[in-house]
């Protein structure tokens, strides 16, 4: 084998190495993103048409979907505006990734809140039963999305 052919095999094995370093990143990267995804629609499971989405201080998120048209019209406008305030209501059981959900006919806003009332979304769900016995909750939030 000459020096030229040597070298044009060493060249081949660089990039196909290469190349497969690429390629290996762009799926690693894909995965991730697909997996993040599906964690993402574990946390904001709802049963209407109309909801919004939550995001508390810790980048988590939760659905909210209030019956009422005024709560509503306040969630339209904290999207629009990116305003962070506290947002919750009376806690139950429910069947996305935090095991709660705020409800429906209960969601209210306020700019304050007791400070025994305020948690994060995953706190709350790491002490459901205690949030569960006490009722309400509030996380200060600020709405990422709204769905009609």
């Amino acid at each position: 084998m000459t020096q030229s052919q040597s070298v044009m095999r060493m060249n081949r094995l660089i990039v196909s190495v290469v190349v497969a370093l690429i390629a290996m990143s762009i799926a690693g990267h894909l995965i991730w993103n697909h997996l993040s995804y599906s964690d993402y629609l574990d946390e904001i499971v709802h049963e209407t048409e109309r909801w919004a989405v939550i995001e508390d201080i810790e980048g988590n998120h939760i659905a909210v979907e209030p019956e009422s048209d005024l709560i509503w019209d306040r969630l339209v406008d904290l999207n629009q505006n990116g305003t962070r305030m506290w947002i919750g209501g009376i806690v139950e059981e429910y069947e996305n990734k935090w095991g709660f959900r705020f409800k429906p006919e209960n969601i209210t806003i306020a700019e304050v809140t007791a400070e025994g009332l305020q948690a994060t979304i995953q706190f709350i769900s790491a002490n459901l039963d205690y949030w569960l016995d006490l009722g309400w909750a509030y996380v200060s939030a600020k709405v990422t999305e709204i769905h009609e």
